[in-house]
């Protein structure tokens, strides 16, 4: 009995890693914000599966997939399948060693950007061009898409022949961020994955790691200075200096914007707000800029004003 639960199970994981391998090499062209959770079901048939059942389902699912898209002639990004199947598996072991939840993510994410940066050093190896020219050569290719759809939505001309004026300058840009911005992706990445393999397991009534309560989390308090310093680094009239302080701002205002999250969750369990008006709110965040910087203003401030502490008073019966 128990082999045949195995068997439907390995097969059932087949099924779903060989769609969720196709669907990542062909919605591709959607955006980086679809493919963030496609190692879920990595993870999660990766979990419930023994390890050697668990790695042959992500192999098979690899191969099958790979097989179908060369039948149909498709673009094969390899390193971005490969990507999608190492960070389930990553996830997999990593949870296996029951480490914080900060923890979790910091090493996640560090194995996952070495990774990334280990694909760019071979295919600049393999193109015979400095790493930071493919980085700049990507960074060219992403603007000109953009100035595609600019021109589509009828922004006014004036605004596209800026940009394009400027493009040498903002590919530049980007290759100097580009650190922070692997870095910030890798813990995204993770973060969501994790978010959302927590709400999996729980609604499949599986058990998943306990990370604690993260409503209530907090940023190191020193860390403020890190952020002042980084502001200062931008008024330096170097630009290696002013750089490295991009990158730091970067990081820092991501590590803000998870205090701010959590600020959020903790104000909507207290208030019991909606699962509806919650999603509203986090693809408000997504989609609308001045949102995400709401959101990381609101996680630096409460090193000064403790949002939850008020939140907590107001919820309290006077006396």
């Amino acid at each position: 009995m128990l082999e045949k639960t195995l068997d439907n199970g390995m097969l059932r994981g087949w099924a779903v890693l060989t769609l969720t391998f196709l669907f990542a090499a062909l919605a591709s062209f959607i955006g980086p914000f679809v493919l963030v959770l496609a190692p879920l079901p990595v993870l999660y048939y990766t979990t419930l599966l023994k390890r050697l059942e668990g790695f042959s389902v992500v192999a098979a699912s690899f191969v099958t997939a790979y097989g179908v898209l060369s039948l149909l002639r498709q673009h094969i990004n390899l390193p971005m399948l490969f990507m999608v199947a190492f960070t389930g598996l990553l996830l997999t072991e990593i949870l296996k060693r029951n480490l914080s939840f900060e923890k979790t993510i910091l090493a996640a994410a560090l194995v996952l950007f070495l990774c990334a940066l280990a694909f760019i050093l071979y295919s600049s190896y393999r193109a015979d061009i400095a790493p930071w020219r493919l980085i700049e050569n990507y960074a060219a290719i992403v603007v000109r898409e953009n100035l595609e759809l600019y021109k589509k939505l009828n922004i006014p001309k004036e605004q596209i022949q800026i940009i394009t004026e400027k493009t040498p300058q903002i590919t530049r840009f980007f290759v100097g961020i580009f650190p922070a911005m692997g870095i910030s992706g890798s813990v995204l990445t993770v973060w969501a994955n994790l978010l959302a393999g927590r709400m999996l397991f729980r609604i499949k009534g599986l058990p998943f790691h306990d990370f604690g309560n993260l409503t209530t989390w907090k940023a190191p308090e020193k860390l403020v200075w890190v952020l002042i310093a980084a502001g200062g680094m931008l008024f330096v009239p170097f630009e290696g200096i002013i750089i490295v302080g991009m990158n730091l701002l970067i990081l820092t205002c991501m590590i803000y914007m998870f205090q701010g999250l959590s600020i959020t969750a903790f104000f909507f369990q207290k208030k019991q707000v909606s699962r509806i008006f919650r999603l509203i709110f986090y693809s408000l965040i997504i989609i609308q800029q001045y949102m995400l910087v709401f959101v990381i203003a609101l996680g630096l401030f409460d090193l000064w004003i403790d949002f939850r502490k008020r939140i907590r008073d107001v919820d309290s019966p006077a006396g």
